[in-house]
């Protein structure tokens, strides 16, 4: 039974559905990548509480509150990070493997330890719903069942690939209110591949990431996470110059051969 009464979440969706607006009526994202292929930024209608829970009796699941909080107070299907949610249906055609748990997907995992455990995985893993494609092959699914119900994962169509979790954070209204606020940051975000491969926030939060992070590899990409601005910033200057370790100064190093490069009208 779904109360839906967080003033947290209902605040946080309202936040999203005012974005997607703010994007949708700037004529500076309408040619965005999937937007101009696919959902135009446009929402489709609300769902009817009753209708969710139709489904729900069907498939014999309860759906995690947060994407429900998201159909009711936000949107239907449409405008997504990607290609574009899929209108909600109670009448969905397969309820096959929702009521199931993934072992591969009950936590966090490095690639290392994904590879040495399992090495491959299927394309749709049971208790996954089916969002939306990110790029040409990576497809974000929601988590119904498990330790990570709520949470968004990216599995790639060929399964040798490592499950990719969303930086920042995973959960499903979290994620899809990082990636408004980075389009509407002036990020480069699109195509949104890069939303997935790149840490979320401003230079203190991308500092931040980095001191946390234990995985030489999230090291890696929050340092490559600096692309998406327009310019270097000065913050991160005193930053840079303070990693040393081999690898890591490589990236740094890259990091700034692309602002040179951009600086003088390279790509």
């Amino acid at each position: 039974m779904h109360e839906l009464n967080d003033p947290k979440r209902i605040a946080q969706c309202a936040r999203i559905k005012d974005m997607i607006r703010e994007i949708a009526a700037d004529p500076a994202h309408k040619d965005d990548y999937y937007a101009k292929q696919r959902h135009h930024w446009k929402l489709s209608p609300t769902v009817p509480l009753s209708e969710i829970e139709a489904f729900e009796k069907r498939a014999g699941i309860e759906l995690p509150e947060n994407y429900v909080y998201y159909l009711t107070k936000v949107g239907g299907g449409g405008a997504s990070p990607g290609t574009g949610f899929d209108v909600f249906k109670s009448e969905w055609e397969s309820y096959d493997g929702l009521q199931d748990v993934s072992e591969q997907l009950t936590r966090v995992m490095t690639e290392a330890e994904w590879k040495e455990r399992y090495g491959e995985h299927e394309y749709e893993e049971p208790g996954t719903i089916g969002l939306c494609g990110m790029d040409i092959t990576y497809v974000a699914f929601l988590i119904v069942n498990g330790p990570m119900r709520g949470h968004v994962v990216y599995l790639d169509y060929d399964g040798d690939c490592a499950p990719m979790w969303p930086k920042g954070s995973s959960d499903f209204l979290d994620w899809n209110e990082n990636f408004y606020s980075e389009l509407l940051a002036g990020y480069a975000i699109d195509p949104t591949w890069k939303f997935m491969w790149q840490e979320p926030g401003n230079t203190k939060a991308l500092i931040r990431a980095y001191q946390k992070a234990d995985d030489l590899k999230y090291k890696k990409e929050v340092i490559w996470s600096f692309q998406k601005f327009e310019t270097l910033p000065k913050a991160a200057e005193p930053f840079f110059a303070s990693i040393q370790e081999p690898e890591l100064r490589k990236c740094v190093e890259d990091i700034w051969e692309y602002f040179d490069k951009k600086a003088r009208g390279g790509k």
